[in-house]
């Protein structure tokens, strides 16, 4: 089964094989294409803060799911990860502004993470043709 990948959502540069040895072609995240999925997941928040707890960390999976098989192609691994990290942070901001009190620390956030449990980056489309999984 060969996959369709529009790759104009993603930077190609030039670097060399793990060996060091020969030039290999590497894919990034376009910076423009990255700030623009953040802020499209803010203003998801901003909206779906109003959704019951559960609801709202099951689309959050999905749509994080979504940008891993999206992005998630070989070189491509530390940008995915940082996306994670941001849509954690604002997670925990949105999540936060819930309540009046602003009583969702980090310990809190961590226990509901451990709860609802985000998916972890990883690399899902290896470019070489290799299995990924």
């Amino acid at each position: 089964m060969e996959q369709l990948f529009i790759a104009e959502y993603l930077t190609h540069y030039c670097g060399t094989r793990r060996d060091g040895k020969g030039f290999r072609m590497k894919r990034v995240t376009s910076r423009k294409k990255f700030t623009a999925k953040l802020r499209a997941f803010k203003e998801w928040l901003k909206k779906a803060r109003i959704l019951k707890t559960k609801e709202l960390w099951e689309t959050a999976k999905a749509k994080l799911r979504g940008h891993y098989n999206y992005y998630g192609v070989t070189d491509n691994l530390r940008g995915i990860e940082r996306f994670y990290a941001e849509v954690k942070k604002r997670l925990h901001k949105w999540l936060n502004r819930r309540g009046e009190k602003h009583c969702l620390n980090w310990q809190k956030f961590s226990e509901m993470q451990q709860r609802f449990s985000l998916p972890k980056p990883r690399i899902k489309v290896n470019m070489f043709g290799f299995s990924v999984n």
